[in-house]
């Protein structure tokens, strides 16, 4: 099912907490250092990579399309993460946050849509 990104799920929002922070499955990202943490354990993350999961983790339970995402990346220098990086980065987020990256159970692939973050498995 897809979802609009501006509309978040019942079922998948991310837990907010009054120190910024933002908890979903084994993630949290703590918004007001810009740093992420898998199971309590500091995650050492590009600055992209950052972006990415955060993003991701907002959209808990949604399907986001690649569009969305290379549009929600692009920055304010010009900078832009084409179609090529963004698989790049999807693959080591995966390295950094799934047990098994080949067979992941939180950062899924939507095949012809895009990605899909489940925080609850």
């Amino acid at each position: 099912m897809f979802q609009n990104p501006g509309s978040p799920s019942k079922e998948h929002t991310a837990e907010f907490s009054y120190t910024g922070a933002i908890c979903s499955g084994p993630v949290t990202i703590d918004q007001t250092a810009a740093k992420a943490y898998l199971d309590g354990k500091y995650l050492d993350l590009t600055g992209a990579e950052y972006r990415l999961l955060s993003l991701l983790i907002r959209h808990d339970g949604q399907t986001l399309t690649r569009n969305f995402i290379l549009d929600e990346l692009w920055d304010g220098h010009g900078n832009f993460v084409d179609d090529n990086t963004l698989s790049v980065y999807i693959r080591r987020l995966r390295e950094k946050i799934e047990e098994q990256p080949s067979r992941p159970e939180h950062l899924l692939t939507v095949r012809g849509m895009g990605y899909r973050w489940e925080g609850e498995r």
